[in-house]
C-alpha cells in the first residue's frame, strides 16, 4: 500500500481554489444576479459586492444568490468527484464540493448566530425586512448546525473512500484537510486586509467564509476511523498547480483586494 500526499501541492490547491470559489460566490452569485435584474454594480471587492437600484424581491434574490451558487457548485462537484478516476482529479473535486457545501451551510450558522451576512436579518441581509427576525435567526442557526454536522460526516466518509481508514491514513488526511484549510484561511486574511472598506469586511466576510465556514476540515483531518484499511493514494508534487495558485492569489489580491468601483 502506497499513500503519499505532497503538502506543497495542497498549498497550491488552497491558493488556487480559495480565490476562485470566492469569486464564484461574489461574481457568479451576487454580481450576476444584480446585473441580470437591471441593478447597478457600484463596487466589487474580494469579499463583497455593492448593488443599487433594486428593491423588494430582486434585492432579495441578489442577497441569496451567493449561497445558492455555492450549493449548486457543491452538487455539481460532488457528481464529478464520484465519476473521477485519477487520485489528483478526485482530490480536486473533493476539495471543491466540500468547500462549497461547508460555506453554504456556514452562512446559515453565521447569519443565524449574528443576524448579519447574506442570510441575515440585519441591514443588507436577505431577511432584513421580514417580520419576526429572532424566529428567523433561531431557525437558520438550528438548520445550519444540523446541516453542517451532516456535511462533516459526509466529508469524512468521502475522504475515507479515497484514503481508506486507520491511523496509517492520518498523515495524508491531515495534509489534505488541515493544509488546505490553513492555506485558504491565511490567504483570505491577507487579501481581506487590503480592502478599503475596513476590518468589518475582513472579519465578517474573509474570516467568516474561510476559517469559520471551512472549519469542518479540522474535524475531517482528525477522523481516521477505527478499522485499519488504508487505500493506495498518491498526490505527487505539482509545480503547475502551485504556480497557478500563486498567480491566481496574487491577481485576486491586486485586482479585487482593493476593490473595483464603477
Amino acid at each position: 500500500m502506497k499513500q503519499r500526499v505532497d503538502l506543497l501541492t495542497i498549498v497550491g490547491w488552497g491558493m488556487l481554489l480559495g480565490p476562485l470559489l470566492t469569486m464564484w460566490h461574489e461574481l457568479g452569485g451576487h454580481a450576476a444576479a444584480c446585473a441580470a435584474q437591471g441593478g447597478q454594480l457600484t463596487s466589487v471587492g474580494a469579499y463583497y459586492v455593492e448593488c443599487t437600484g433594486l428593491t423588494a424581491l430582486p434585492d432579495l434574490v441578489v442577497a441569496v444568490a451567493g449561497v445558492l451558487v455555492n450549493a449548486l457548485l457543491a452538487l455539481v462537484a460532488f457528481a464529478l468527484w464520484r465519476r473521477a478516476r485519477s487520485d489528483h482529479a478526485r482530490l480536486a473535486w473533493w476539495l471543491v464540493w466540500v468547500s462549497e457545501a461547508f460555506v453554504a451551510a456556514g452562512y446559515l450558522c453565521f447569519s443565524g448566530a449574528s443576524g448579519f451576512g447574506d442570510l441575515g436579518t440585519g441591514p443588507g441581509g436577505s431577511f432584513a425586512n421580514f417580520p419576526h427576525p429572532l424566529a428567523i435567526r433561531v431557525a437558520e442557526l438550528a438548520a445550519g448546525i444540523v446541516l453542517y454536522v451532516l456535511l462533516v460526516r459526509a466529508g469524512i466518509r468521502s475522504l475515507n473512500e479515497m484514503l481508506g481508514t486507520g491511523r496509517s491514513t492520518s498523515p495524508a488526511r491531515r495534509r489534505i484537510a488541515h493544509g488546505y484549510y490553513a492555506t485558504v484561511g491565511a490567504a483570505a486574511i491577507l487579501v481581506g486586509l487590503l480592502n478599503p472598506v475596513g476590518l468589518v469586511i475582513t472579519i465578517m466576510s474573509a474570516l467568516a467564509s474561510s476559517f469559520g465556514g471551512l472549519a469542518g476540515f479540522i474535524s475531517i483531518g482528525f477522523a481516521p476511523g477505527r478499522e485499519d484499511a488504508p487505500h493506495p493514494f498518491v498526490i505527487e508534487r505539482s509545480w503547475p498547480v502551485f504556480l497557478a495558485g500563486a498567480a491566481v492569489l496574487a491577481a485576486f489580491a491586486v485586482v479585487l483586494g482593493r476593490s473595483l468601483h464603477f
